[in-house]
């Protein structure tokens, strides 16, 4: 019994760096903040990040009055869509 446990800690010791690697939804701060200052050198206000996935950034951000879906790519460019309708608080979500 007692060999099955060290054996089996053995196996474990030795998956413990691949549990701990980076995952492709991780970023660093550095990564985030280089992502807000593009979107302001597009012109934008970065608002909140919404998701980020092998390196893009998927944010809002605001210009004007006006709400956006912006995304940083890994390599630093920005693109931005259409304006988002910001649904009215008072009403109840269609559907």
């Amino acid at each position: 019994m007692r060999n099955a446990f060290l054996a089996a800690m053995a196996i474990f010791a030795g998956t413990t760096p691949a549990l701990a690697q980076a995952t492709v939804n991780s970023f660093t701060p550095q990564q985030e903040s280089r992502a807000k200052a593009e979107i302001v050198s597009a012109g934008y206000r970065p608002d909140k990040l919404a998701a980020v996935q092998d390196g893009n950034f998927f944010f809002t951000a605001t210009k004007g009055d006006e709400l956006y879906q912006a995304t940083v790519t890994s390599s630093g460019k920005v693109f931005v869509g259409t304006g988002l309708m910001e649904r009215d608080m008072d009403k109840p979500a269609a559907g």
